[in-house]
This record gives structure tokens, C-alpha cells and sequence, in this order.
């Protein structure tokens, strides 16, 4: 139901307030993402030469480039760990040679990675994208690319079309992230005013799915729990040639087709029946009972100990601003996104957000 006059009076402010606050970090998603379009190389593993950059803590990667012949540049974490993948590597010695103050760490992770690639692997094509002359994905010649441009536009436009406005985003090397929030607010339960809103996930460079969730918001405190996912896409495709010049063609008709479905789910999550059913969520999980044991199960194996742990504090602390009151569903699920929501890391942050909004999904 809708909050009662006195609570979303007060509760529409706070979040005219919030989407205020949050639109500017929503648009500068979106402008990286128009600004910032990957560098495709496709290569042999036989082509592929590593050394250690000289006064920097990197290993440097000379690729073939149609137009310059070879480019050197440098290799972002999440690419080296893409390497490990493929290659079997432990990322234990990884970490512990690029950990290795002296320059002899990153020579000796230079010549593994030299060896592999030119004498195990020398004949696999492998996609490599880049971006400001860094290798952030070292990726399958059948990896599936998904432009986040027209992605993200089609985001933007769809749900304002449906009356949400751009509420929070966030980008890494690696990923980027942005919110939409329904402008009215909502009391599900006596005192619990909350309003709801679609988040979208894209990665150019491996690093997950393209993915579409509802999430709550939690108004008194900006507890933020993304729940059920609407639509994922996989990023699995027909193997690449070596022109590449038909995977750009299927690359462009193949984001129409994404752009589409994702409009199809914008419009079918913004509507009147699905909000009753994450209402009906909050309504289950307030009335189910979870003692600190349940509680501590549920989260083991979804965060890690020290999250588990202060999510566990706050679940048995006497606050009841920042967390509804009683042992429930619902207050460990605002617990958990307490704790999410003092997490430094963006996209650890949006992680154990949906850890949050697990817990309030039946099982």
C-alpha cells in the first residue's frame, strides 16, 4: 500500500532528496560509457610477447595491430587473471610474483606467461579488448560482445518512459552499473516505507553478465536490497575471424536484438503487478522469525567471514533506525545492506547487495 500522509510526506522528501544526489553519479555512467568504446585485437597466442615494464609494477604486452604492425600495452589485472584461466596458472603465483618488490617478480611472470602463450597455446586465437592503452580483457575468440552503448541508452530511455528516474551508477575498470528508481514511495508494513527501481550490470571486458535487476530501497536509511534478476545475457558467441569484419556486422544487429528484450523487461518489471510482488516480499520476510544460528547459516557461504560477522553485529545491536525492529527476514536483510552499504568498494558493495536481496527471496 501507499505510505500513510504524515511517513510519505517525509519519506518523499528524503528521496526527491537521494535521486538529487544520485542523478549526477547515474549521468557519469552513462557518459564513460559513451566516451569509452573498447579496442578489439584478435590474436595467436604465438604473437603474443610479455616483459616487464621498466620503472612501472605492470607486465607489458606488445600485440599485432592491423595498422601499426604490433602495439605495446600494458596488462590490467583482470586480464592477467583471464590468463591464469585459460592457462591453468595458479593465481597464487601470480599474486605472489607481481607482490615482489624487486623487478625479478615481474620478469619471472613475464617469461611464464611468454612460454605458455607461444609454445602451449600458440595456435588459439584469443579477443583482446582494450581501453586508454591498457589490456583489461583477455578473452575467448568466442566471446560474445555486448556494446554498452546502445545498452545503457536504451536503459535511460525505457525507464523514464515508465516514470523512473536515474538514481545512482557507479563504474570500475571493468564493470559499470546503473540504478533507476520509481519516484513514489511505498509502506508495505506499518513504518517500513521503501520504493523500488531497476538495476542494470555490464561488463566490456568479462568481468559478468549483462544483467537486470529490481532492487527495494529501503527510504529511512538507503538500505538497498537488489532482488530477483530479470534478464541476463551471457556473453557466449559464434567464434571470431580473422577479419572480424562479419563479427561487426553481427556484433551491431546482435545489440539491436539486446536492446529490444531489454526494453520488453523494462516495461513488464514498471508496472503496478510486479511492485505488489516485491511488496509482498517485504510483507513475507517481516513476518518470518530468524534467530542469530538461522541467521549466521544463511549467510555462510554468500559473504565473507568478517561481512558475515558485522552483519551478525548489527542484526543483534538494539537499533532499530537503521534496521527495522524485531528478529526477522526483513531486519537481516536490512543488516546485510547496512554492512553494504559502508563497503568502500563499489562493486563489493553491489555484490553483497544482492546477497540482501536473496535472503528475502524464498527458497
Amino acid at each position: 500500500m501507499l505510505a500513510t500522509v504524515e511517513s510519505k510526506n517525509q519519506a518523499v522528501s528524503k528521496l526527491e532528496a537521494l535521486i538529487e544526489r544520485g542523478r549526477s553519479r547515474a549521468s557519469n555512467v552513462i557518459d564513460h560509457v559513451m566516451r569509452n568504446q573498447p579496442t578489439d585485437r584478435l590474436a595467436r597466442g604465438e604473437a603474443l610477447q610479455f616483459r616487464a615494464a621498466d620503472n612501472l609494477p605492470e607486465i607489458i604486452m606488445t600485440v599485432p595491430d592491423r595498422e601499426q604492425g604490433t602495439v605495446e600495452q600494458s596488462l590490467h589485472r583482470n586480464a592477467i587473471y583471464q590468463m591464469a584461466q585459460t592457462t591453468d596458472m595458479p593465481v597464487k603465483f601470480i599474486d605472489s610474483l607481481q607482490s615482489v618488490a624487486e623487478p625479478w617478480g615481474r620478469e619471472l611472470l613475464a617469461h611464464n606467461l611468454q612460454t605458455v602463450f607461444n609454445r602451449r597455446f600458440q595456435k588459439k586465437h584469443y579477443l583482446l579488448r582494450s581501453l586508454q592503452q591498457e589490456v583489461r580483457g583477455f578473452l575467448s575468440d568466442s566471446y560474445r560482445r555486448i556494446d554498452s552503448r546502445p545498452i545503457v541508452e536504451a536503459f535511460a530511455t525505457a525507464v523514464q518512459e515508465k516514470g523512473a528516474l536515474p538514481y545512482e551508477g557507479y563504474v570500475t575498470d571493468t564493470k559499470i552499473a546503473i540504478q533507476a528508481i520509481m519516484p513514489e514511495v511505498y509502506e508495505p508494513v506499518p513504518g517500513e516505507v521503501v520504493a523500488f527501481g531497476l538495476s542494470l550490470e555490464n561488463s566490456d571486458f568479462g568481468n559478468g553478465a549483462l544483467s537486470l535487476r529490481a532492487y527495494l530501497l529501503r527510504i529511512w536509511c538507503t538500505n538497498l536490497a537488489i532482488t530477483q534478476e530479470e534478464m541476463r545475457q551471457v556473453h557466449l558467441g559464434k567464434r571470431l575471424d580473422e577479419s572480424m569484419v562479419y563479427s561487426q556486422r553481427t556484433y551491431e544487429l546482435d545489440a539491436q536484438t539486446t536492446v529490444s528484450a531489454l526494453r520488453d523487461v523494462i516495461q513488464k518489471q514498471l508496472n503496478a503487478g510486479q511492485l505488489q510482488q516485491q511488496m509482498n516480499l517485504i510483507r513475507q520476510a517481516n513476518g518470518k522469525s530468524v534467530d542469530s544460528t538461522q541467521a549466521r547459516e544463511l549467510l555462510r557461504k554468500a559473504l565473507q567471514k568478517n561481512e558475515a560477522d558485522s552483519v551478525i553485529e548489527a542484526y543483534n545491536s538494539i537499533d532499530t533506525v537503521n534496521m527495522p525492529a524485531g528478529n526477522t527476514i526483513w531486519r537481516l536483510s536490512n543488516a546485510v545492506s547496512w554492512v553494504a552499504g559502508k563497503t568502500e568498494d563499489a562493486e563489493r558493495r553491489l555484490e553483497i547487495s544482492k546477497v540482501a536481496g536473496q535472503i528475502l527471496t524464498p527458497a
